[in-house]
């Protein structure tokens, strides 16, 4: 398999995973998307992401149309690969919650990356309403992934998400200390698909999960995902913020 399939496939997957941290009012207005903005994930258990991206070149249109462009590292041990590091450069524009992704091509061109996804996946950048309750609800949604045709052919990968449900607030420590928390808990399941490179046929194995998200009013984001695959814990959460 491709360096370049790899690369995009961590990254996708750190973007995903990211999906949660987003503030309400959507992607655009999230702490770090501004010029020098940082934001630093870890991950440990089965899902083992980690990033530390640098994000510049930051136009907005509204709170939920921008782009900027992305820079970093990812580090990666996903689906049985063995672990590996990335660097990381794209310019990402958001549109209504859905991401697309260019690159810069040998000439120094930006080129489009087919892969396409859209980033409310995992908890939602935008929840529709404020958090206000024990009980409240989120209503279940279905996505779909286009991995990035020109480094291997691939059938969308299609991602569910049930409905959501608001547990009692807690306080959890967070990169910003203490904070008072909303556990946010829901089912996500991803569909079984495949891809091809060079004629070899790969298995995606489809996966359930048990999420999660903690979110913090007072930062407007979720600070962390908890999540359990087949009995194996993950976590990811943000480390660093600015």
């Amino acid at each position: 398999m491709s360096m370049r399939f790899l690369r995009y496939s961590s990254f996708a997957a750190l973007l995903m995973a990211m999906a949660p941290f987003g503030a309400r009012a959507g992607l655009c207005e999230a702490p770090f998307m501004h010029d020098g903005g940082q934001v630093q994930l870890s991950g440990s258990g089965g899902m083992q992401l980690g990033a530390d991206l640098a994000f510049s070149e930051v136009r907005k249109q509204g709170s939920n149309a921008c782009e900027a462009r992305v820079q970093g590292t990812a580090t990666y041990g996903l689906a049985g690969l063995p672990p590996g590091k990335s660097s990381l450069d794209y310019w990402m524009t958001i549109n209504n919650g859905k991401a697309a992704f260019e690159r810069q091509d040998a000439q120094g061109k930006r080129e489009p990356v087919n892969g396409k996804f859209d980033l409310r996946m995992l908890g939602l950048f935008s929840y529709g309403e404020p958090i206000s309750k024990a009980g409240q609800t989120f209503p279940a949604m279905r996505f779909q992934i286009n991995v990035d045709q020109k480094a291997v052919q691939a059938k969308p990968i299609v991602v569910n998400t049930g409905v959501k449900t608001v547990g009692d607030r807690q306080t959890i420590q967070t990169a910003s200390g203490h904070q008072s928390c909303w556990p946010i808990r829901y089912t996500r399941v991803t569909d079984p698909t495949q891809a091809s490179f060079s004629g070899l046929v790969i298995p995606i194995p489809g996966m359930t999960s048990a999420v999660t998200d903690w979110f913090c009013p007072d930062l407007d984001m979720v600070m962390k995902q908890e999540s359990q695959q087949g009995g194996v814990a993950s976590v990811v959460e943000v480390t660093k913020l600015r």
